[in-house]
């Protein structure tokens, strides 16, 4: 549920317009795999795209979402960088 209310926030559009979480990724999945574990040190998180972003989500709460196409220009940017 939190993936798709702050990706509908990111794109201000309402949840229910979104294609559902899960004809990209197990949301059940998801939960299980990044559920917040008493006792382990540091994040597990799992990346995934979903309507055109790349969206991580965390053990400890937190949603990170960004544009396909800003990920692209970065690994652009960098590519030609590296060329230099």
């Amino acid at each position: 549920m939190a993936v798709i209310a702050t990706l509908a926030d990111v794109r201000d559009t309402d949840p229910v317009d979104l294609t559902p979480l899960h004809s990209t990724v197990d949301p059940d999945a998801l939960d299980a795999l990044v559920r917040v574990r008493n006792g382990t040190n540091g994040d597990i998180h799992v990346t995934f795209a979903h309507e055109g972003h790349a969206i991580t989500v965390h053990s400890y709460g937190v949603v990170t979402i960004t544009p396909e196409h800003e990920l692209t220009a970065d690994n652009h940017e960098r590519g030609r960088d590296d060329d230099v």
